[in-house]
Formats: structure tokens, sequence, C-alpha cells
């Protein structure tokens, strides 16, 4: 047995037994009522600590890994990843996303995974000089760069792009319908992303600062399917197979691209990839999230087994027969192909499972199983979710249970308010919550005190939050838009947003900043 393996076990036998974890989680939370979602911080941090080991497999000193916040979705829980050493930078999934982020201070270094065509978060990227120095767009066309140019005019200021390489497999090279991987980048041999390249560097407005090749046939497809042993052959065949020729054609590329231009980083992987993207010399960093948490999809691994680290709880509410026991609410089912392993997994107590007529049900999940018999109605059972984030979109705060047993609440990003697949109420409002680190959230949301700042300007009017010495809320927004704002004397990690005048219909309306103090005028 192999180092690597013997640590991979002793992590595994260091893990608490299902019961002694029911009952841990049962106690820490029982003055609260379900549904709610738990996050087990020292499974949390076990998995950190893991993810930066099969980083560093290949020998070379270990990769940095940049944190993928979709797979978060929890300000509290990016900023405790990138605290961890190992974790440098965050990859966002939207443009808006980044630009929040990177406001409340959460991280300097912020790549957009996904080409962005939101004219309202462009604009903003393009007014605020300090995000243009730190956000960094995705992009793989000409198409996308009109957009762009569209979008903020003739002789807009810089704007920081990565181009997006597609890494997926494509085994018969004349057949390209013959496609294994995601559906991302048009930009497939080292040929079309040198050319691509070229036309970056001599357009006006734009510097090619990065590369980024997402093998999610590697990353994101476990090599293990319980009860698919002919699948998991195909699959370990495919992997096998599909490594090789994309380390060589990234390699090419990178040679191509940085013969025209230097290159800040190259990024690839995910967390089911690390110890294999880690061994391509042309990569410089890896990317990473949902390993943190261990979603039930990553069950499906032999290299590794990340502990279950986020889980929501049900409240048993009836018992409709033998055997059977059903839980309120429930159908938190993951995106992606809509086959059964992107249902909700029943993990505490041990031996239960969904139905196979109802699953995951809107509003009620019937469970059945050897352990069903022994619930009462007013327990609660204990499930996983398929994927990392999405939970984060069902839930408002996220109660996270310390290694001393202390049990805290954080917000999501529903929980501050922010939801990154949809469009804002008003397509031109961007808003930003700071907080300094360590994270400690309140109340402080709702309405404070009413103030009138010293802005000098007629019919300025603000709200003052009441816990201002260690919390702010920054809006910057349009007109009909309320803007709340506070002093930034006490606040360390708040970042300033465009103070440019927001002049819309027929009045002017003004940002005004300095360097201790923000206020705003109201409509």
């Amino acid at each position: 047995m192999s180092v690597d393996q013997g640590r991979r076990l002793a992590g595994r036998s260091a893990r608490p037994s299902p019961d002694a974890a029911r009952e841990r989680y049962d106690q820490a939370t029982a003055d609260l009522d379900p549904p709610l979602a738990l996050v087990d911080l020292g499974a949390f941090d076990r998995n950190a600590a893991d993810m930066t080991r099969r980083a560093a497999l290949a020998g070379n000193g270990g990769h940095p890994v940049r944190v993928a916040t979709k797979s978060l979705r929890c300000r509290f829980l990016i900023e405790r990843a990138l605290a961890t050493p190992g974790y440098r930078g965050v990859m966002c999934y939207s443009l808006a996303e980044a630009l929040w982020l990177h406001a409340t201070g959460t991280s300097d270094d912020l790549l957009v995974a996904y080409p962005s065509v939101d004219r309202g978060a462009l604009r903003a990227l393009a007014a605020d000089s300090q995000a243009r120095q730190h956000v960094t767009i995705m992009t793989d066309s000409q198409a996308h760069l009109d957009v762009v140019d569209r979008a903020l005019g003739d002789g807009h200021p810089e704007i920081r792009v990565c181009l997006d390489l597609d890494v997926s497999w494509r085994p018969l090279a004349r057949q390209p319908a013959v496609h294994i991987g995601t559906r991302r980048s048009p930009l497939h041999t080292p040929e079309q992303a040198a050319d691509f390249a070229r036309a970056i560097t001599r357009r006006p407005g734009f510097r090619l600062v990065g590369v980024m090749g997402y093998e999610g046939q590697i990353a994101g497809l476990g090599d293990a399917p319980p009860g698919h042993p002919v699948r998991a052959r195909l699959i370990r065949l495919i992997q096998g197979r599909s490594m090789p020729e994309l380390v060589r054609r990234r390699t090419e590329a990178i040679r191509r691209i940085q013969a025209l231009t230097s290159l800040e980083f190259v990024n690839g992987g995910g967390t089911g990839s690390l110890e294999s993207t880690a061994r391509d010399t042309s990569v410089t960093e890896l990317t990473a999230g949902s390993g943190l948490v261990g979603p039930t999809l990553f069950d499906a691994y032999r290299r590794f087994s990340p502990e279950p680290a986020l889980l929501f709880a049900l409240p048993v509410v009836r018992r409709p027969g033998p055997g059977l026991a059903t839980l309120f609410s429930g159908g938190y089912v993951a995106s992606g192909t809509g086959t059964q392993d992107r249902l909700p997994r029943p993990y505490l107590p041990a031996g239960l499972n969904l139905t196979g007529t109802e699953g995951a049900g809107e509003v009620q999940t019937p469970v059945r199983g050897p352990a069903a018999g022994q619930l009462r109605t007013g327990d609660r059972v204990w499930l996983r979710h398929a994927k990392a984030g999405e939970l984060a979109e069902r839930f408002r705060d996220y109660h996270v249970l310390h290694e001393d047993g202390q049990l805290s609440t954080v917000p999501t990003y529903r929980g501050e308010g922010q939801c990154f697949g949809l469009g804002p109420p008003n397509r031109h409002e961007y808003r930003a919550h700071a907080a300094p680190a360590p994270c400690r959230f309140s109340s402080w949301a709702a309405a404070g005190r009413r103030a009138s700042p010293e802005s000098g300007v007629p019919g300025a009017s603000g709200s003052l939050c009441p816990e201002a010495s260690r919390m702010a809320v920054l809006e910057v927004a349009v007109p009909g838009v309320t803007v709340r704002s506070i002093p930034n004397g006490r606040i360390n990690r708040l970042r300033s947003l465009s103070v440019q005048p927001w002049r819309r219909r027929r009045r002017p309306y003004w940002c005004h900043g300095s360097p201790s103090r923000y206020w705003t005028v109201e409509s």
C-alpha cells in the first residue's frame, strides 16, 4: 500500500461513525426548526487540506488552487477556503458576482469562468478602475469581444481577458461530432487558439492575461459509479486516453500563445482531476470547489473521498405505513442530466432511501428502509445534495458547526440578497456588502436609524447602520433606488466602487466619494 493510500485510509478511519455524527448534528441544532442546512466546519477544513495535498502529488511543489465560488455560494466559506494555505484567487460564475465579491474585499484575484454579455455588469467593470485591475473575464470568440465593444463604446478602458480553450476529447480527429466532455469553447486546436490570441493582442481595449481549460470528462466524471461496473471501466478507458492527448494539445497551444504575449496564468482542472492536471507542466494553477463540501456526485471516485461537509435536515411529519416515513419538503434536485444521481440522498440515520415513485418531492419526501421504522414524528433526517453549491439557492443561512461544538450562522448568497443566475430587479443596479474578516454576520441589513450625511449635496439623505463600527453596506444604484452609506473610517476591507455621476432621464444622480466616506443622493 502506497503512502498516499495509507493517508487516505487513515483520514477515512478518523471520521466519526454515522450514529455519532447524527447525535452530534442533532444536539447542535436541537433548538432550530428544520428544514435547515448545516456545515461541518471540521470536515470542510479537512477536505480543503486534502485537496492541496492532492495538488502537490505531481512533485513540483504544488500548484495554487483557485476556489470555484459556484460550489460554495457563501462568502464565509469562500473566505475560509482562501485562508487555507495553498489556495489563491476565486473563479466566479458571473461577472456581476465577481464585481460583488471584489467590492466586499473577498478576493483581489477574480476570474469569471464563463463569457458575459451582461451589459450592465460590463459597464460597471469598465467604470471601476480598481475592479479592472483584479477581474478577468472569459472569452472564446470575436463575437464576444464585439458585444463588449458595443456595451462600452469606442475607446473603452482596457479589459483583462482569459482565453477559454476546449480540452474535451475527440477520439476521431476528423469527426468533431464525436465529442466527449463539456460543450464550452469552439477553440479546440492549438492553431485556433493561437489565431484568436493574435486577434486579441491586436484589438484595442483588451489585454490577454490567461488561458483556461476545463477537462470535464476527467474533473467532473467519477470513475467508479456505484452499481455500474461496465460504465466504470469505460470511463477509466476514456480518461486514460484523454489526458495524454489534452496535455500535448494544451502544451502546444500555450507555447504558441506565449510566443505572441506573456501570460499571467494558465488555469486547468477541477476537484476530480487535481493530480493529473498538476502533472501538466503548461498549467500554473488549478481550480476546485466541490471537493470542499463533498456532494454525492463526488462519491464516485477511486482517487479520493471527500467528507460530507454540507448537509440539510428535514423533519419527519408523518408515518404513512410500516417501514416508511414522510419528510417535509426536500425537492432540492440538482441541475444537469435529470437522472437519478441528481436527487438528494438520505444520509443519517443510515439505511434510508428515497422511494422510486415519488423521489424528492416539492412539499413531501417519503423515505423507506430499516431505519424508517425507528423514526418518530418530529425527528429529523439528514440528507446530502448531489451538487455542491446549489443548496445555497434553497437556504438563506448556513448553520456552521465548529470543532468545539459551537454553532454559528452565516448567510448564503441568497441570504445576502444575491442570486446571480437571475437578472437583477433593475438592470443598472449593483449592490456591494462589505464586512471585515473574520466574517461576523447579524441583522445589520435591517432598517437603521436615519441620519443626514454631511456631503454638502442638496437633498442628500441616508440610512446609518446601527453596527457601523464593524459592518457596512454600500449600495451603488441609479434613479429610483435608495442608496445607504456609512462612514468608512472603521471599515478595513471596504473597496471603492465607481464614484462617477449616474445620469439617467432628466436629473443627475451622484455618488460622492472621498478617502474617508461615501455619501449618495436619494431620488
